[in-house]
């Protein structure tokens, strides 16, 4: 098997369009490959499981050489206090348990006990939102089929397949109607504006947008954190105000580039990260401005300047393409993002270590397995009272 038929069964696989030639040709494979090439292969589709159709079992000869690779990883890691998690090769070893039917229980039988966790069935969170009208009234987009879920203004709202967009009629009305989307924790969504830019909320986030854009206005206001893929037009500058707790803190200014922006209140400072393109990030006084350019984050905190540093992309819309990636996270952020995700309580107790996380898991986990995944890899947590996850030593 060639490495580029490995590559297109491990697609078609996540995609659950193998064939059976395939499956055989990339179990041969499997079990005469080495350690470091079976590594590599599935740590690159790591981030894909689980949620993968399950394969047959197979022999595991190759247990040995997952613990090899287990140890090799928490041999590599820092001190406690400052320790780096890494949960990438270890999922990649999960990921050659899955596919030789063992599934992870004897990666998670490594620890000296694992932390309990709750019967109750907490599942990842999904798509949907609730969309509130011009005239206050509000849809619940979470069960709704395909087509027109409402008709105000000159503009039909049709959902389809988990994203809304906006068919305007011909005419155009004496002013536009402002809708507003918004995400509940454990959701997410992705809506077409009237001009063609796609937007992805982020849970607990929301945008505030008409119905079409009048003039020369392409004007929207957004909360929490959202991905944006702007439609260009340059003689329609397009705009974000940025609020935090209705607060505006922050104004992006672009023609057509992608970008995300991470503006929840509980976080330290807002960040916009610049994808593609360039934008102007401005805040406060018309000095307190920035040009970014692709791969760089702009940092907006109260009463200060506006910082600019290098940034890796992928990690910070990686929320955006199904999981969570924690490359230099801590604790503290960990525990929001799950909070959100999961709609649960997070706790961080003081002598919990104050860890810098690497890494990235699927967010398809539910929680009891997400919290066994956090402890294989050395964040120890446990679900109490059915209610918070509290991190501790």
């Amino acid at each position: 098997m060639t490495k580029d038929q490995r590559d297109q069964f491990l697609q078609d696989y996540a995609a659950g369009n193998y064939s059976q030639e395939q499956y055989a040709a990339f179990r041969q494979w499997l079990a005469a490959a080495g350690p470091d090439e079976q590594l590599e292969v599935l740590d690159k589709y790591s981030h894909l499981l689980p949620g993968m159709p399950e394969l047959p079992s197979l022999d595991l000869r190759r247990i040995a050489m997952i613990e090899e690779a287990l140890d090799e990883a928490e041999s590599e890691q820092r001190p406690a206090a400052s320790r780096v998690i890494s949960f990438r090769r270890w999922w990649a070893a999960a990921a050659i348990l899955v596919l030789l039917g063992a599934g992870t229980a004897l990666i998670i039988s490594r620890q000296a006990k694992p932390q309990p966790v709750a019967k109750a069935d907490f599942p990842p969170g999904r798509d949907g939102a609730v969309l509130t009208l011009g005239d206050g009234s509000q849809i619940v987009l979470d069960s709704l089929g395909n087509g027109i879920v409402a008709t105000q203004n000159g503009a039909s709202i049709v959902l389809h397949n988990g994203k809304i967009g906006y068919d305007r009629a011909n005419g155009e009305p004496a002013a536009p109607q402002y809708n507003t989307l918004t995400t509940p924790v454990g959701r997410q969504f992705k809506v077409m504006l009237p001009d063609g830019t796609i937007v992805w909320l982020n849970a607990k986030s929301s945008i505030r947008f008409p119905t079409y854009f009048m003039g020369d206005d392409r004007t929207v206001d957004i909360s929490g954190e959202v991905y944006l893929e702007v439609a260009q037009d340059v003689k329609h500058p397009f705009k974000v105000n940025i609020r935090r707790s209705d607060k505006k803190i922050g104004t992006v200014e672009v023609l057509g580039t992608y970008f995300n922006i991470n503006a929840y209140p509980d976080e330290n400072s807002c960040r916009v990260t610049l994808v593609q393109g360039a934008v102007m990030v401005s805040a406060g006084t018309t000095e307190n401005k920035t040009l970014l350019k692709p791969d760089q984050q702009a940092n907006i905190s109260p009463d200060h300047p506006i910082s600019v540093l290098p940034v890796n992309t992928e990690s910070a819309i990686a929320w955006k393409n199904g999981y969570f990636d924690f490359e230099d996270n801590d604790l503290t952020m960990l525990a929001r993002q799950l909070s959100r995700w999961y709609g649960i309580d997070t706790k961080v107790m003081e002598n919990a270590p104050d860890a810098e996380l690497g890494g990235k898991i699927n967010r398809n986990l539910a929680l009891p397995e997400m919290i066994k995944v956090l402890n294989q890899a050395g964040v120890h947590c446990r679900l109490e009272n059915n209610k918070t996850i509290v991190f501790i030593p």
